[in-house]
């Protein structure tokens, strides 16, 4: 039997739905592993459907059936060594915590046609915000937060390479954000936790797990949602999710919530079939989901919804102590790269510190709200700057909007990855100016012919460090 702390070996029997035999056995079974596919982008660049063009690449099993374009792979890839990872693609996820998708789709079911503004709080490392990112419309902005600095870098490398511009990066405690209250029409909170629902999948987090661990993150969830409650619109969703088994970081989180702010619950339409458990909180009643890795192919998660009572509001924004940190962002005309760029009314360009941003068109007005409220570390994808000429961001490659008649180099997979490790690509007789890498049409990045040579610009930060041969 797979080693489990002793206290959540008590707690088993007791937790909601749960079948104590048959998810004791589950943890001696090997996780699966679930990738969620760039839908757009294997369009643009196969041309066909993405589960067929995908098959050709990956080994692509049955789908995930809560997510669209998500799928089971019969075996596990060495990832790091796939340029199609690093193209964007494809993102890497647990399959439960892809339930995010089938929340957002219903949301979109009864949502406004106005643009609406998306706060992922814990962002890191961009799972859930790139789902937020693929099921909101055009006009839509999503802020994407994370507090620790390593994790967020993290979150700003992913959200770069999914390659949509209706992002905005931001670093600070929940508290900073009611410096612009009932600003947002949906706000995720996949809250930190225990981790016992990844024991499986992280043989460590056995070892950390002790139920003060479990009585210390409860406390620090509720004031998390206490935080973040009052920048929820009246009539908008919360959604909350952990990756943790234990009531007192789930059901007994959401009945705290309800009590203080009488938010409503709102019960989701899973089907059966899918093994999900619906338990319901001991005080509230409000549904939640459960997963359990012998009910369904995933981990363990929870996942629970509430929404904010429709009420007159005459909060206004104040400004925050942080506001001297706020920066100005230039709306200006399409530069140069218009020429890289589909047309597009929805999408307009932004100028900061000299370099040029594509961002929402509709969004323009919360941002300037925003950026007078808190401080912001990015706004959009960054495609270029003019040094006398225009020089290409790495976020441009990565761009939904990119033209498909860019000039290209097709790299095979060695020179892709040697490219990635951002070594010289021999490319003899290549006139002068820029160039997309690509591998398997999918863009990676930036070269520049010179004439003599080939300059490697996929940023030095990202760049692979291993190499095939440091594989076991």
């Amino acid at each position: 039997m797979a080693t489990l702390p002793e206290d959540f070996l008590k707690i088993i029997p007791h937790l909601p739905g749960a079948q104590p035999e048959s998810l004791l056995k589950a943890h001696e079974q090997k996780p699966v592993v679930s990738i969620r596919l760039h839908a757009a982008k294997w369009r643009k660049w196969t041309a066909s459907d993405p589960a067929v063009a995908a098959q050709q690449q990956l080994p692509i099993g049955s789908a995930v059936p809560w997510a669209e374009d998500a799928f089971y792979l019969n075996e596990k890839p060495a990832f790091i060594f796939d340029p199609l990872f690093y193209a964007g693609a494809y993102y890497v996820q647990e399959a439960s915590s892809m339930f995010v998708d089938f929340v957002m789709r219903q949301w979109n079911k009864q949502r406004s046609p106005s643009p609406a503004l998306l706060l992922d709080l814990c962002a890191a490392p961009g799972g859930k915000s790139t789902i937020l990112l693929s099921r909101m419309r055009a006009h839509d902005l999503v802020i994407s937060n994370e507090t620790v600095p390593a994790r967020w870098q993290v979150l700003r490398e992913n959200l770069i390479r999914w390659g949509y511009p209706q992002f905005v990066l931001t670093q600070l405690e929940a508290r900073h954000f009611q410096a612009i209250p009932e600003a947002f029409d949906v706000i995720l909170v996949d809250a930190p936790c225990s981790g016992s629902g990844m024991f499986r999948k992280d043989k460590q987090m056995g070892g950390l797990w002790t139920r003060n661990s479990v009585l210390s993150c409860s406390k620090k969830q509720s004031h998390l949602l206490q935080d973040i409650w009052p920048v929820l619109k009246p009539g908008g969703w919360l959604i909350y999710s952990t990756c943790s088994f234990s009531p007192e970081e789930n059901e007994q989180v959401i009945d705290r919530l309800i009590t203080e702010t009488h938010g409503e619950p709102i019960e989701l339409p899973v089907p059966d079939q899918w093994g999900i458990v619906t338990s319901y909180s001991p005080q509230h009643r409000a549904p939640g989901y459960r997963f359990y890795p012998d009910r369904l192919q995933g981990e363990g998660f929870y996942l629970a919804v509430v929404q904010k009572p429709v009420r007159h509001s005459n909060h206004k924004p104040k400004p925050s102590a942080k506001s001297r940190h706020r920066v100005t962002w230039e709306i200006t005309t399409i530069p140069p790269p218009a020429t890289y760029l589909e047309p597009s009314t929805e999408i307009t360009c932004i100028r900061h510190d000299g370099e040029f941003y594509l961002f929402p068109a509709a969004q323009l007005n919360h941002l300037h709200m925003i950026s007078l409220h808190i401080p912001i570390r990015q706004a959009g994808l960054c495609i270029g700057r003019i040094r006398q000429e225009w020089i290409p961001e790495h976020d441009l490659a990565m761009c939904t909007g990119l033209r498909t008649d860019v000039p290209a180099i097709a790299l095979s997979r060695e020179q892709a990855l040697q490219y990635l490790q951002k070594q010289i690509i021999i490319c003899p007789d290549l006139p002068v100016g820029w160039y997309l890498a690509s591998y398997a049409r999918f863009p990676l990045g930036w070269m520049k012919s010179i004439g003599q040579r080939v300059n490697n610009y996929y940023p030095k930060r990202w760049k692979i460090q291993r190499t095939l041969t440091d594989m076991d």
